[in-house]
This record gives C-alpha cells, structure tokens and sequence, in this order.
C-alpha cells in the first residue's frame, strides 16, 4: 500500500480528537515554574524567552510560543498607580501573534472578554517612593514602579490565597502581604491605604487569616520578610497611622522591607504563630474560658479569673509571641524585636497582623 492513516477519530489513534482539543500545558521559558519577571524599566513585565501559553478563545484553543523575551507594558487605559493589583493578559485579536495587555481590571482587560482574553499573571506597585537607602534592593524605586517580587503568574502564585498585595520571599519559599491585614473574615486584605485592623486577638486573626487561604507567620519567617526595614525607630510623629502602607520613620527613612513589606517595624505590633511563655504573679492553674464559646484555657494565672469570659487584661503564663513593636517603642523596634506578654485573648489598638500564603 502506497498510503496510510495518520488520523482518526479513534481511541486506538493517538491523534484523536480528544487529545487533539485538551487543554495544552503552559512551558516556562526560564526552565523554572515562574514565567513572568519584572521589566528592566519597572513599568511592566517580561515573558521568558521560550515560554509557551496555551488560551482558549471562544471555545477554541491556541498556543503562542514565545521565541524571544518579549516586554509587556502597554495597559489597556491609563497610566500605572501606585499601591495598586495589576493583571496582566494575553488576549486573542484573531492575529497570529495575539496581544499583551495590562489592566487593573480582575476580570478582563478592555476591549476583550473573559472569553477572548487570559489572565496570566500580574503584579503590585510601590505605594510611596522608596527613596535612597544605602544597600537597599528597592532603593530609588519611585510609586507606581513595579515591585519585583510582587510579579506573579500561573504558575508562580499563592497556591490557594489571592496574590493582590503580596510579595514572593524566595529565601522562604512563602508569599507574604505587602501591608498590616484590613478587614475580617473573608474580607480581610492586604491593600494600601486601607484601615488597619487591631483591636483583635489572637485566635480571631487566626481565623481571618484561615477565611482567605492565609496564616500569621513565625517568629523566624518575621525576621527575614522585615530585614532591610527601619531598625529601632518607630513612625514618624510616634502616633497610630490608622492606615497601611507609605510611611516613614522618625529620621524620615521609608518603613520598607527588602522585598517590599511595609510598616514591619514601629507601627504595630503584629501577631504571630509562635506561643511564649512568662512567669505569672502566681503558680497556680486555673480554667480561663475564652471569647466566643469555644472552649477554655487552663494555664497559671495571677489569680483565678472567675469570669464567664476571660477579660484581656488578665495576667496568663501563657502567651502569644508578637512582632515589630508599635509607634511609640522608640529603640526597642526591629525586625527581631519580640513581646511575649501578651495572651491569645489581648485586644489592643497597638497589636496587628500580618498574614503569609504558601506557593503552587
């Protein structure tokens, strides 16, 4: 016989049209599960030379291969904001090259539809200039600029959590937020400008962490997403800001981490996993029950607490470690600066959270 089949609709052929009309598998071009880096110039993104990005558009599936690094910094309206959640799409304008658009909008940038268009990553933007910091990564980083480990994509992402004002910890290996957690429950956020929460205990930044895929960090995660920030100074004017984000400290340096986490140290303190312990003014245990009727806390107190709900000023040996310290703790500040006296049901205007993701 002078010819053959090559293609059937057959499950005995390998072309068939099921595999002929799955979903095509996204390849990193940068031989790592990220694909997406910051632009040299700040203003946008790069894709790696190499990459391939399967987009179904209106029911029909079409790769584009990325034979170079190509830059995308062309946003669908406007100009770049600061302290601002960017999208980044590929999007099918029946070429065969399709195009590259930026957006603040979460769905689909303008002019394309969910159906036309895929999101393939974004990015968040410095709220305030960082200005000069000797040896600092972001020093003269300008607002609106692209922070470099805010860049996500599909496959370089929080694994179940939102990556809108988070920033990736590569020493780590975990997504933190940018700013001090706004919101309860399942509103709870990490955005500029936004009204801080506090006021709260422990076990109730716990859950709203848990309502967004989200969790406190550890006393050792802390020390490492808050190096490169302000060292033992607290906020300028040594008053509560109210507000997450772009602030500077009492010598007017900015309160920003290396990898870009704000307000880290002289804000607020900021709860973490850790649980301390510290010797009470009495060695006797006592059932302490907790707010919210789910359960009690037996641990020495001061005295017996004797209340149908434990009040927060009452003295417990065990504690819950916190962080940072707050706008009026001076030289006691820092990126390793601890406080262990506070038990799981204190609630202060001083005392914060900061929330972690982990990645794909």
């Amino acid at each position: 016989m002078a010819q053959s089949i090559i293609w059937k609709d057959d499950p005995a052929y390998p072309l068939n049209a099921s595999f002929l009309s799955r979903q095509l598998d996204i390849r990193s071009g940068l031989g790592s599960p990220r694909f997406l880096t910051q632009k040299m110039a700040r203003d946008g993104v790069t894709i790696a030379a190499g990459t391939i990005l399967p987009l179904l558009s209106d029911g029909v599936w079409k790769s584009y291969y990325f034979i170079t690094a190509t830059d995308v910094s062309t946003l669908d309206t406007g100009a770049l904001s600061n302290g601002k959640d960017y999208c980044v799409y590929l999007c099918d304008d029946g070429s065969d090259t399709g195009v590259l658009l930026i957006s603040l909008n979460a769905t689909n940038p303008l002019g394309y539809t969910s159906s036309t268009s895929r999101k393939i990553g974004g990015f968040h933007t410095l709220c305030t200039s960082a200005g000069a910091i000797a040896g600092h990564p972001l020093s003269g980083y300008t607002a609106s600029q692209v922070l470099p480990e805010s860049v996500w994509d599909l496959t370089h992402r929080p694994k179940n959590a939102s990556p809108n004002g988070m920033v990736y910890s590569r020493a780590l290996d975990i997504w933190v937020d940018i700013y001090l957690a706004s919101g309860t429950g399942g509103s709870t956020a990490s955005t500029y400008l936004a009204t801080v929460t506090d006021t709260r205990n422990w076990m109730d930044f716990v859950d709203d962490g848990a309502a967004v895929f989200k969790r406190l960090l550890w006393d050792c995660e802390f020390g490492s997403i808050a190096a490169g920030s302000n060292e033992e100074t607290n906020i300028s004017g040594s008053t509560d800001p109210g507000n997450s984000g772009g602030h500077v400290d009492t010598t007017g340096r900015r309160m920003i981490s290396n990898i870009g986490c704000e307000d880290c140290c002289g804000v607020q303190w900021q709860w973490l996993n850790d649980t301390g312990y510290h010797a009470p003014n009495g060695t006797t245990a006592y059932w302490g029950n907790l707010p919210g009727g789910k359960g009690s806390q037996y641990t020495t107190y001061a005295s017996d607490p004797a209340a149908p709900e434990m009040a927060s000023g009452v003295t417990s040996g065990l504690t819950k470690l916190l962080a940072g310290a707050d706008w009026a703790a001076g030289a006691g500040c820092g990126s390793r600066a601890r406080n262990a006296s506070n038990g799981r049901v204190s609630a202060y205007s001083t005392l914060a959270g900061r929330f972690a993701a982990e990645p794909v």
